[in-house]
C-alpha cells in the first residue's frame, strides 16, 4: 500500500494522488501490526503516522479538514436511518447498564458478551457476567 503525506505526517490519499506536494510512503498492510486493517481510505486519511523500513511504528488520529463534509454526510445519514442510538462504557466488574429516555421501537444492543435485556417503560438495562475489562455497549431504536 501506498500512503500519501503531507510534511506533518499526515495521511492525505492513498494508493494514488494527484497532488505532487504529497511524499509517498510504501507500508506493508500485511504485516500483522499493520493498523488499518479492513479501514476505508477516508478512515486512514484522518491519521499520521511514522514509518520505519515499510512498517507503521506510530500511528495518530487527526482529522483532515478534506474528510469533515464526507463524515458529516455519514453521520446524517446514520442519524436518518437509526433515529435513536446511545452508548455507554461498561468497567471492570460491572454486571449491567441502565439505559433512561429510551424512545419505544425494535431495539438492537450491540454488545461482545452474552447478554439479557429488561425493558420498564423508557429503561433498557442490559445484564451481563461481571465484566474482565473495559467495553462499550450501544443500543439503538428503529
Amino acid at each position: 500500500m501506498i500512503l500519501y503525506l503531507n510534511d506533518k505526517s499526515e495521511i492525505h490519499d492513498v494508493n494514488s494522488t494527484e497532488d505532487l506536494s504529497l511524499t509517498p510512503v510504501y507500508v506493508d498492510e500485511n504485516n500483522e501490526l499493520f493498523p488499518f486493517k479492513g479501514m476505508s481510505d477516508e478512515g486512514i486519511c484522518c491519521y499520521k503516522v511514522t514509518v520505519v523500513d515499510g512498517i507503521i511504528i506510530m500511528f495518530t488520529p487527526y482529522v483532515d479538514s478534506n474528510v469533515i463534509p464526507h463524515i458529516d454526510q455519514l453521520g446524517k445519514h446514520v442519524q436518518t436511518v437509526i433515529p435513536y442510538m446511545e452508548t455507554k462504557t461498561a468497567y471492570i466488574d460491572d454486571t449491567e447498564a441502565t439505559f433512561k429516555g429510551v424512545p419505544n421501537g425494535a431495539l438492537t444492543v450491540y454488545f461482545d458478551n452474552p447478554y439479557t435485556v429488561e425493558r420498564d417503560a423508557d429503561r433498557v438495562t442490559v445484564k451481563f457476567e461481571p465484566l474482565e475489562e473495559v467495553t462499550t455497549i450501544t443500543i439503538s431504536i428503529i
